[in-house]
This record gives C-alpha cells, structure tokens and sequence, in this order.
C-alpha cells in the first residue's frame, strides 16, 4: 500500500467512525456499512478484525437502527446520564466536567488548523466523534497539499494529526472504546468502538512524528 492509499485507508476510516460515534445511522446506512464491513479500510489489527465481527454478527442478528440509535442515546448520554461520557474533559479533567480545560485546549487545536466545532460553545469540542472527524479532516488536507508537504499551508497536516493524537486523543479515548465496548448492548456499537480502538492504533503506528 503506497503512503497516499495509506492516508486514504485513515482519513475514510476516522470520517465514518467519527460520524458514527456522533450520530447513529438511520436503516438504509447501517445496512450499507454492515454489508461493506469485509471492506473495512483498516483490518490490520486485532481490535479492526474483531469489531468487523461484530458488525457481521450485527447483520446476522438484524439489529435495527431504532435499536442501535438507543443504544448508542444510553451509552453516549444523549437524553439522559451517560454511561460512558464521550468528551475528552471528563475522562481528562480533575473535576470530571464537560467544557473544562481540555475543551479548549481541543478548540485551539481546531482553530490553529483552521476549523471549528460545528456547534461552538453548544457542544463540547472534544466530543469522541469530533476529535476523529478533525483526524480525517487534517488527513485529507494532507491528500490535498501535496502529499502532505511541511511548506503546505498550516504546516504539514499529517504531523499536526499525529500531534492530536499523542496531546490529547491517545490520552482518554483507549479507555473511553474499551469502556463502550463492554458496556455496548448492540453488536453494532461494540463493533464501532472496537473499530476505533483499531484505528487509533494504526494511525499512531502510520503517521509521522513531529521532528
């Protein structure tokens, strides 16, 4: 696999799980995704080839999305208590709070690259989906610059994602996806945190270091 069908492989990856952490998929798009999970862009550790079986076991037990999105509301807190809170400030912060200092520290990391959250000081930044959809953002730009050339504008992108990844993601979220994992109740969101556990791995092994 050649560096740009690398970067590729991670932006596809870090775009779908990030959405899928933020927003449960509606019928028409959890069947497409559990038909494509051979197809999976990042197979390459044991977490991806175990969460891929959980998205076939998924397939295979007819999971509804009515199902999967109330699992997804009961774990992530979307209309009552969390049971695993997706924002890097409570698992971070000494005071266990949302829009704590992690929150903006994850702010300026967007603003520095040029983006923002898309529902500023309404949710917090640092949410799980939001932090990799910037991952796939930054991956991207990187397809766009020049392969990631330093003399691109804003630096070179794929530092700044791994960057993200060793300040902050790699520092919470580990333990946040195994947390969702075991707590999950469907064998889809069991699969979409054990595909993202996969994913932080092979990105932290793939992209470069700051020098």
């Amino acid at each position: 696999m050649s560096d740009r069908e690398r970067w590729d492989a991670l932006a596809a990856a870090f775009g779908v799980l990030g959405r899928l952490h933020r927003e449960p998929p509606h019928q028409q798009a959890l069947d497409s995704i559990r038909s494509l999970a051979g197809d999976w862009p990042l197979p390459d550790t044991d977490d991806a080839v175990a969460g891929i079986e959980h998205l076939r076991r998924s397939a295979a037990a007819d999971e509804s999305s009515s199902t999967v999105r109330s699992d997804h509301d009961r774990l992530y807190g979307v209309s009552a208590t969390a049971r695993v809170a997706p924002y890097e400030s409570v698992w971070r912060g000494n005071e266990k709070l949302v829009f704590d200092e992690e929150t903006m520290q994850v702010r300026e990391s967007y603003r520095n690259a040029g983006l923002s959250a898309p529902n500023l000081n309404r949710e917090p930044d640092d949410h799980i989906g939001l932090e990799f959809d910037f991952v796939a953002q930054l991956l991207l730009r990187a397809l766009e610059t020049n392969d990631g050339d330093p003399s691109a504008s804003l630096g070179d992108p794929l530092q700044t994602a791994r960057a993200f990844l060793d300040e902050h993601v790699n520092h919470w979220a580990p333990a946040m996806l195994t947390a969702a994992a075991a707590q999950a109740r469907t064998e889809f969101m069991t699969g979409v945190a054990l595909l993202s556990r996969g994913a932080l791995v092979t990105a932290t092994a793939t992209l470069p270091a700051r020098s």
